[in-house]
C-alpha cells in the first residue's frame, strides 16, 4: 500500500473527539509524529496515519488511553492544545488546501480559522489563548503570521527574506521561538514582538529545527543534524550551556515538554516504526509511550 506520511521528508531529510477508548490495527507500522503535551500532563496530543490517513489521537504519557478525535478525510497534523485544555488547533487539507482549524474537546466540532490558497501550518495558542501563532507562505516565502481565535484577520509578524516555520509563544507570552532558514539551513531563532528585534540561538551549518520553550521559558529544546544525525539537544534561552540528549543512531526528533518540566515527548524511529518516546528533562530513562 502507498502511504503519504505528513512531515516525514521535511523533518528527517530536509526537503522543502471521540467519546469511547478504541483499539486500532494498521496495516503497516503508523507514523507517529508531532506529540504535544496537554496543559494538566495527563495526555499526550499527536498525529498518526494508523487509520489510513493522517488523524489526531490522544494517550496517556504510560501508553494507556489510546483515543481517536478526529474522523476526517484528508491529513490532520501538528496539533496544539489551548491553554485551557478545552481546545485543540491543528491543519488539515479536509477542503483541499492547508488550513488551520480549532475542535473542541468538548463536542468535537471543528472550526476553520483560515482561508487562503496558500499553505497554512503548525498553529500554536498564545498564552492567554486568544489567538494563534502559524505559518504561511500566503507572501511567497514561509512567514510567521497571528490570527485572532474568534473571527480575526491574520496579520504577519515576521518579514525576511529567508523562510520562517515553528513559531511557539514563551510561556509568559513575551517572546516568539522559531526556525528560520536560509539557503537551507536552518537556525533557532527567537523574537521579541514589541521591538522586532531578532536573535540566532543556533549557528550550526547544518538544521535545527522544532524548537520548544521549557515550562519556566528557561531552556529550549529541539531537533538538530549538527552530529550527522537526527537528535534531541536542550539549551539555555541564551544558547548556552548546549546538550545533547538522546545520542542514538536512531532519528530522534519533535520534541515538547511535559508542563512540569520534569519531562519530554519526542519522536524516533528506534524500534520498527516512528513512535513516541518519553525520557526525563536530562535524557535518562528513555521509554516508549505509544506505538
Amino acid at each position: 500500500m502507498t502511504r503519504i506520511v505528513l512531515g516525514v521528508l521535511p523533518i528527517i531529510f530536509g526537503l522543502c473527539a471521540a467519546s469511547a477508548v478504541e483499539v486500532f490495527e494498521a496495516q503497516e507500522p503508523p507514523f507517529n509524529s508531532y506529540p504535544a503535551w496537554s496543559p494538566d500532563g495527563a495526555s499526550i496530543l499527536f498525529s498518526s496515519d494508523r487509520s489510513g490517513d493522517a488523524e489526531l489521537y490522544t494517550i496517556r504519557p504510560d501508553g494507556s488511553m489510546l483515543t481517536r478525535i478526529t474522523r476526517r478525510s484528508g491529513s490532520d497534523s501538528h496539533a496544539s492544545w489551548a491553554p485551557d485544555a478545552n481546545h485543540v488547533a491543528f491543519d488539515s487539507d479536509f477542503d483541499g488546501n492547508r488550513e488551520i482549524y480549532v475542535m473542541s474537546m468538548e463536542s468535537g466540532e471543528v472550526r476553520r480559522i483560515t482561508r487562503n490558497p496558500s499553505w497554512d501550518g503548525k498553529p500554536t495558542w498564545s498564552p492567554d489563548g486568544r489567538s494563534l501563532l502559524f505559518y504561511s507562505e500566503r507572501d511567497g516565502n514561509a512567514e510567521l503570521y497571528l490570527v485572532a481565535v474568534e473571527r480575526g484577520q491574520p496579520r504577519v509578524v515576521t518579514r525576511s527574506p529567508g523562510n520562517d516555520y515553528y513559531g511557539s509563544w514563551s510561556p509568559d507570552g513575551s517572546e516568539i521561538l522559531y526556525e528560520h532558514e536560509v539557503n537551507g539551513d536552518r537556525d533557532i531563532h527567537v523574537l521579541d514582538p514589541a521591538s522586532g528585534r531578532s536573535e540566532n540561538l543556533t549557528r550550526h551549518p547544518d538544521r535545527d529545527h522544532l524548537p520548544a520553550w521549557s515550562p519556566d521559558g528557561s531552556q529550549v529544546v529541539f531537533a538538530t543534524r549538527s552530529d550527522g544525525n537526527e537528535e534531541i539537544y536542550v539549551m539555555a534561552r541564551n544558547g548556552s550551556g548546549l546538550q545533547n540528549l538522546t545520542d542514538n543512531p536512531a532519528a530522534d526528533v519533535m520534541p515538547d515538554w511535559s508542563p512540569d518540566g520534569r519531562s519530554i515527548v519526542f519522536v524516533s524511529n528506534r524500534g520498527a516504526s516512528f513512535d513516541l518516546y518519553v525520557m526525563t528533562a536530562s535524557g535518562d530513562g528513555v521509554r516508549l509511550a505509544e506505538r
